[in-house]
């Protein structure tokens, strides 16, 4: 998966790695699902940048109950 920040400030996840179109001021996915992405709270990854050159790769983790 990967976060990435689109210049509005959006912040979104993607289930395939997305590529940043600077004509839209977004980053994309590949993919012409539907629903490759979901938007995050924008205040998470702070250090999640559009001036990113790439997106940031990440993973989910389920935590087991104690």
């Amino acid at each position: 998966m990967y976060v990435a920040r689109d210049k509005d400030g959006t912040l979104c996840v993607f289930f395939n790695k997305p590529v940043k179109s600077d004509i839209w001021e977004i980053w994309q996915s590949r993919i012409d699902y539907p629903r490759d992405y979901f938007k995050l709270d924008s205040s998470l990854f702070p250090e999640v940048k559009w001036e990113d050159e790439e997106p940031t790769e990440v993973e989910l983790v389920k935590k087991e109950k104690v």
